[in-house]
């Protein structure tokens, strides 16, 4: 096979050296440079005198010359920067990895409508463990009725995450309100501090922790007054981040067009 020339959006960022370190180890990928946003500190030096990354790679802001010449370009940014990013990929065909967290309904349609151009690949979470546990959550909701099992979903991140709850805690969310044929917008508490009211049953609770460095750690439970079963994913490091991307970035190489999920990926 031959390999597959990736470029990062974001590369200065913690996932972006991740998966900078990553690349360059393996013999399946060639990385053919990153991007920052204009304003970043970074532009115009070489990786390495920045990181402690073997790269003599020179950060550059101009995004477009890393999609002509990438097969892939992979991206944990900003919904604001990745929907830039896609309009670029759907003109130089690139094909686009996203782990972008915080994209909300109506920017997911827009890019969406950009796959019809070029190959997407997009999850909250890159995970292979965590889209698992996406479809166990879904069967357990299916299965466990709402109005004998309670939902909650507890989410714990690293004190520089900004958007609460994570996207993946809002997947976990979806999965489970899909498998009671329902909606998240219909079911999900985010706060209960506004109102003096009790639960009431098919409620989708959150919980929010934010702390140190952890990596990631999610808890969906099925509580009901004889028993709780919890379903639980924690990540000692963003290596399966890193892993989950690349997989993700030799599978949207093959395609020519089309929006897809890890799902498709793990053929779940």
């Amino acid at each position: 096979m031959a390999k597959i020339k990736v470029g990062i959006a974001g590369c200065l960022g913690r996932m972006g050296q991740e998966l900078i370190k990553k690349i360059l180890a393996d013999k399946n990928f060639v990385f053919v440079g990153g991007f920052e946003h204009k304003s970043h500190q970074g532009i115009g030096k070489k990786i390495s005198d920045l990181t402690n990354i073997q790269s003599s790679a020179v950060v550059t802001n101009n995004a477009n010359s890393i999609f002509k010449i990438a097969d892939v370009v992979i991206d944990f940014t900003t919904p604001h920067s990745t929907l830039s990013n896609v309009r670029i990929a759907s003109i130089t065909k690139t094909a686009l990895v996203i782990g972008t967290t915080g994209i909300t309904k109506a920017q997911k349609n827009k890019i969406k409508s950009f796959s019809k151009r070029t190959p997407i690949i997009m999850s909250s979470n890159m995970s292979i463990g965590v889209n698992l546990l996406f479809d166990l959550v879904k069967k357990t909701a299916s299965t466990l009725g709402g109005n004998e099992y309670d939902i909650e979903i507890a989410e714990t991140h690293h004190k520089h995450k900004v958007d609460a709850p994570s996207g993946t805690a809002l997947s976990l969310g979806e999965y489970a309100a899909a498998g009671r044929k329902t909606t998240l917008d219909k079911t999900k508490v985010l706060d209960r501090t506004k109102s003096l009211k009790k639960r009431k049953d098919g409620d989708i609770g959150f919980s929010v922790t934010r702390g140190g460095e952890i990596a990631g750690e999610h808890t969906v439970s099925f509580i009901s007054k004889d028993d709780r079963i919890d379903l639980v994913h924690k990540a000692n490091n963003r290596s399966i981040f890193v892993s989950g991307a690349l997989k993700a970035a030799i599978f949207v190489s093959k395609k020519k067009s089309g929006y897809f999920e890890m799902q498709d990926l793990l053929k779940i």
